[in-house]
């Protein structure tokens, strides 16, 4: 989905908003999600980890999002005020000898008329993020970091940069009390103020310290888990 939803907004930035209309997004996602199957199947040992049922059901699902979004695209990515400036964005920044932080930022829009920046990261979710989700210092510190790291590698004022999750919904609930549930698209903006920053980056330097010696070699010790799903589970397929 992220993949597919890159081109498509590359072709809307870059080229014309008919060119991005004349596109089928539907085919090209089946063409990722089969590229995206081949690769984690390779991760897997070669052996299968869904069923063609499954993967239609999601396909099916993608295709309900990209149509939500290109019949209501200008609410969300409008030509008119907002320039799209990277896709898959590398941060690579040295923290400390031996550290790098490094990430890949999905997308980052520049709006000209306030002079404001948006850093955004595409999350694909069954329903939705609900309170626990939005409240999970865990998931929310990516942004948060990124915000930081892309303000020193680009030398653009921090408080000119806005940081958003743009999540898409694989359902929606027919009977929902409000509209908004209905919608596929759900932003959410995590605090990234100074304060906040500060204590997602002491958490960060702690991890630091407490896997990395002052060598730069990884500490061999037992370490807890902290999924930020707070699921064992999750960890499972990527341990094989």
């Amino acid at each position: 989905m992220h993949e597919t939803m890159q081109s498509w907004l590359e072709v809307l930035f870059h080229n014309k908003v008919k060119d991005a209309n004349s596109m089928d997004l539907h085919s090209l996602l089946y063409d990722n999600m089969i590229k995206a199957y081949k690769s984690g199947k390779a991760q897997n040992g070669y052996e299968h980890f869904s069923t063609q049922e499954e993967l239609t059901q999601f396909w099916i699902e993608g295709k309900h999002i990209l149509d939500f979004l290109t019949k209501k695209r200008a609410a969300y990515f409008s030509t008119k005020n907002m320039q799209l400036a990277g896709i898959e964005t590398l941060l690579y920044q040295e923290i400390r000898p031996g550290v790098v932080f490094k990430g890949l930022v999905d997308l980052v829009f520049y709006h000209p008329e306030t002079d404001r920046w948006t850093i955004m990261d595409i999350k694909t979710s069954t329903s939705g993020w609900r309170d626990n989700q939005k409240k999970n210092p865990n998931l929310t510190a990516q942004v948060v970091l990124y915000k930081e790291f892309f303000a020193k590698q680009f030398n653009v004022e921090k408080d000119k940069i806005d940081v958003q999750f743009f999540i898409v919904k694989r359902r929606v609930p027919k009977d929902a009390e409000f509209a908004s549930m209905q919608k596929r698209v759900q932003e959410f903006s995590p605090n990234s103020g100074p304060r906040k920053t500060k204590q997602v980056i002491e958490q960060m330097n702690r991890f630091i310290s407490d896997v990395v010696n002052d060598d730069g070699e990884f500490v061999d010790k037992e370490y807890k888990c902290n999924n930020p799903l707070g699921k064992c589970e999750h960890c499972a397929p990527f341990l094989l």
